[in-house]
């Protein structure tokens, strides 16, 4: 039996599945908003931390459905850089309580 990466989950599949997490707490927003990429869609999360934006494959916006992202035509992007975002994310991430523990029994982090 094939794994789901050896069967085409891809990548920005996989981050995709894990952006809807941030969805799911933040709220989001596809935009067409890159001309360099009019076919894929940006999704943009404003999180506690600052904005935070990936392209997302046109084959992975039905992770999103449940989610109701809707499309908004020129959404603002606020200017960061990817080294930007990932600081945003260390630091939001801080701020997420952990809502569970795989093995209790282990004790708590």
């Amino acid at each position: 039996m094939q794994s789901e990466l050896e069967s085409g989950l891809t990548v920005y599949r996989e981050r995709a599945h894990l952006l809807g997490g941030y969805v799911a707490m933040f709220g989001g927003v596809f935009s067409h908003s890159d001309p360099e990429l009019p076919g894929w869609p940006v999704l943009y999360i404003e999180s506690p931390k600052g904005q935070l934006s990936w392209h997302i494959h046109p084959e992975d916006q039905d992770i999103f459905e449940g989610l109701k992202v809707p499309t908004v035509d020129g959404y603002p992007w606020d200017g960061h850089n990817t080294e930007e975002k990932y600081l945003r994310i260390e630091a939001l991430n801080l701020l997420i309580p952990k809502m569970t523990f795989a093995k209790p029994e282990f004790g708590n982090p």
